[in-house]
C-alpha cells in the first residue's frame, strides 16, 4: 500500500511570500487581471509572478512569464485562473516544477477530475483549495487571492472576524462590503467544491490564528468532520452560524458548541460583542435611559433572555444618583431615568450620563450595563468625552450603548464618537443589545463546562 506524504499547513495559502498567477490577463474584467488588482490594492508585499503563455508585454508593470517553467523562483502558492479542460494538466505542470499549494480558481471542474486531484493531492502531498471557488482575502497579512474586486482596507486593530462561507457571492462581497464601523475582517474563505483543503481545516486554521476573536459560518453543507472540529475548536473561539431552518446537522453542529443566529447581518452583528466586550456571565443588568418608553424596549426583553434589573443597589449608588442624576422625586434607582433635565442643555445631559454609568458600574450588584441614547440637537453631548475613561475602569463589565431615536445628523457624530472609543453599541435595534450579552452569557458559561 502507498504511503501518503505529509501534507504541508494551509498557511501558505494565506500568507505566501511568493505567488503565481497563472492565466494572468491584461483585459480588464478578467479573473486573471482582477486577482492581480487584487494583490495590488490589499498592499501585498510578496514576489507575484503573472504566468500566460499568449502573453505579448508585461501585465500591469509585472513581468510575465509564458511558463511555469520560466520563473525564476518556485513561488510558494500557485493560483489557477484558467479554463477547466487545462486545469488539471496545469496542476501537474506545478507540482513537477515544485510548487506544492495550488488554489484552483476553475469552474466547472468534472466529478472525475475532482477525484483524481482528491486521490494524487493525498499520495503525492500538494495541497489544492478548489476547485470552483471565489478565493480568500486575508486582511491581516494583505493578501488575496479573490477574483470579485477588494476594495476594503481595515486599518483598525478590530479586524478581527473571521468568515467561511460556502456562497462565493457572499465571500466575495466583502472585498467591497464592510460589516460595522470599526470592526472587520480577518480572513475571508470561499473553498468552492474543496476537493482536497476542507471547511473542517479552515475552522481550525481560524481558531489558531492570532488575528482571528470570533469566527462565522455560512453553511449548507456539513459534515461529520466540520461537527467534530467545532466541537473542539468552540471550547477556544467563539463560533457562530447561521440557522434558517432546522436540520438534524445544523441542530448537532450546535450541540457541539456553535452558537446560532436567525439572519444574515446577526452573523456580525453579535460578532462585533465578542470583539468589543469583555467575558460575561452575569445577570444583573443596569440600565440608563431618557424616558420609560425607551427604557421598557429594554426591560421587556431582559427576562426572555435571562437577565434581571439589578435591584439590590448599594447604598452609597443609591445617594449618588439621587444627589446628582434623578429628579427629587424619584424613587427607581435602576433603570435610571435621568428626564427631565433642568433645561436642555447638552452638557447638564451628558454629565448625568457619565455620572450615572461610572454609579452603577461601581456597584458590585451590577454586571453589565446598558445606556439608551435617544438624543435631539439641543441635548446632544460628547460621548467621548463622557464615555472614553469607563472601559478602562471597568475593564471586566460588558458596557453597551444602544441607540434610538438619534436625529440623523446627530447621530452620525455620536456613532462616529462610539467608533473612537471602541464602545460597543447598536443603532436601531436596540433590542440587540440584550441579544448581544445573551450570547456573551451562553458562550462564556457554556465554555466553562467543557
Amino acid at each position: 500500500m502507498q504511503k501518503l506524504r505529509q501534507k504541508p499547513p494551509l498557511q501558505s495559502f494565506f500568507s505566501p511570500k511568493s505567488v503565481a498567477v497563472i492565466g494572468a490577463s491584461s483585459q480588464k474584467g478578467k479573473f486573471g487581471n482582477q486577482v492581480l488588482i487584487n494583490l495590488k490594492n490589499i498592499g501585498y508585499k510578496g514576489n507575484v509572478y503573472p504566468v500566460n503563455r499568449n502573453a505579448k508585454n508585461d501585465i500591469l508593470n509585472l513581468t510575465t512569464y509564458k511558463s511555469i517553467r520560466e520563473l525564476p523562483e518556485v513561488p510558494e502558492l500557485a493560483v489557477i485562473v484558467l479554463q477547466p479542460d487545462v486545469a488539471l494538466k496545469t496542476v501537474y505542470e506545478c507540482y513537477d516544477f515544485g510548487i506544492k499549494n495550488i488554489m484552483l480558481e476553475s469552474s466547472f471542474i468534472s466529478e472525475q477530475v475532482e477525484k483524481e486531484l482528491r486521490v494524487k493531492s493525498c499520495q503525492m502531498g500538494f495541497r489544492i483549495m478548489g476547485s470552483n471557488s471565489i478565493g480568500l482575502i486575508n486582511f491581516t497579512d494583505n493578501f488575496s487571492t479573490s477574483l470579485i474586486p477588494v476594495r476594503c482596507n481595515y486599518v483598525n486593530k478590530n479586524n478581527k472576524v473571521g468568515y467561511l462561507a460556502q456562497s462565493g457571492g457572499l465571500a466575495g462581497a466583502c472585498g467591497w462590503w464592510s460589516p460595522h464601523a470599526n470592526v472587520g475582517f480577518s480572513k475571508v474563505i470561499h473553498l468552492g467544491k474543496s476537493c482536497d483543503v476542507n471547511e473542517a481545516e479552515v475552522i481550525e486554521y481560524l481558531t489558531d490564528d492570532p488575528n482571528t476573536e470570533v469566527i462565522t459560518l455560512y453553511l449548507h453543507r456539513i459534515t461529520d468532520r466540520i461537527i467534530n472540529i467545532v466541537r473542539e475548536c468552540s471550547r477556544r473561539t467563539p463560533i457562530l452560524f447561521l440557522k434558517t431552518i432546522d436540520t438534524a446537522k445544523l441542530h448537532a453542529l450546535e450541540e457541539a458548541g456553535a452558537l446560532p443566529v436567525f439572519t444574515y447581518q446577526d452573523l456580525f452583528e453579535i460578532s462585533k460583542a465578542f470583539i468589543l466586550a469583555p467575558p460575561f456571565k452575569g445577570k444583573r443588568i443596569g440600565l440608563i435611559g431618557p424616558s420609560s418608553g425607551a427604557l421598557s424596549l429594554i426591560t421587556c426583553n431582559l427576562k426572555t433572555h435571562g437577565f434581571e434589573l439589578a435591584q439590590e443597589l448599594e447604598e452609597k449608588t443609591i445617594n449618588r444618583l439621587r444627589d446628582e442624576v434623578l429628579h427629587p422625586q424619584s424613587r427607581i434607582y435602576n433603570p435610571v431615568d435621568y428626564w427631565p433635565p433642568t433645561r436642555f442643555d447638552g452638557e447638564e445631559v451628558g454629565r448625568k450620563h457619565r455620572v450615572a454609568a461610572e454609579t452603577l458600574l461601581s456597584d458590585k450588584n451590577i454586571d453589565a450595563l446598558i445606556i439608551v441614547l435617544e438624543l435631539f440637537k439641543e441635548i446632544e453631548f460628547d460621548v467621548v468625552k463622557e464615555f472614553s475613561h469607563l472601559q478602562a475602569k471597568f475593564p471586566d463589565k460588558p458596557i453597551i450603548a444602544a441607540c434610538v431615536q438619534v436625529e440623523p445628523s446627530v447621530l452620525n457624530r455620536v456613532l462616529e464618537g462610539l467608533v473612537q472609543i471602541d464602545m460597543l453599541h447598536y443603532n436601531y435595534e436596540i433590542e440587540k443589545s440584550v441579544q448581544a450579552l445573551n450570547y456573551l452569557k451562553r458562550y462564556y458559561t457554556q465554555s466553562l463546562n467543557f
